[in-house]
């Protein structure tokens, strides 16, 4: 497959997300034509042409059981929520804000003896690749996994 990387290559979740796909055989490009997008790391509201752009669609990171933990500070709130797990969640992109379907997750239990910061890094970015990698044979086999979010269980951070 050609997948297109969204967000910046100097972020670890880039950097580990790129070194998988590599790792799988795909073709990491720099633009369109794409068979798939992924974001792993993504701090910018894609439009409706970034989105649809790929062949397959955009599919987007998120470290929290969507819908549950929406919004940009997902593992810092956790934290002080003193929640036992979190989640890594890779989501279809659409015009809402973490609000598509769910294409992977997996539940993480939160390490308090450990920072944020420290957690994300031993935690959740294996997890995220995890979830990548069952994401992307999907996707490769034509197997498009789109559970829809249930509103009534979701919250912003």
């Amino acid at each position: 497959m050609r997948i297109l990387i969204l967000g910046e290559p100097d972020t670890l979740a880039y950097t580990a997300s790129y070194n998988l796909v590599k790792s799988l055989g795909h073709s990491v490009v720099d633009s369109c034509p794409a068979d798939i997008a992924i974001a792993p790391l993504l701090t910018k509201i894609l439009t409706r042409e970034e989105i649809n752009r790929p062949n397959h669609g955009t599919i987007i990171f998120h470290p929290s059981p969507l819908p549950y933990g929406r919004g940009a500070k997902a593992i810092k709130m956790a934290y002080q929520r003193g929640e036992p797990v979190t989640a890594a969640t890779w989501f279809w992109a659409n015009q809402g804000v973490d609000k598509g379907d769910i294409c992977e997750q997996e539940i993480i239990k939160i390490d308090y003896s450990i920072r944020a910061r420290e957690f994300y890094e031993r935690d959740i970015i294996p997890a995220m690749l995890r979830t990548l990698e069952r994401a992307l044979k999907c996707v490769d086999i034509g197997l498009f996994r789109r559970v829809p979010q249930v509103e009534a269980f979701s919250s912003y951070d």
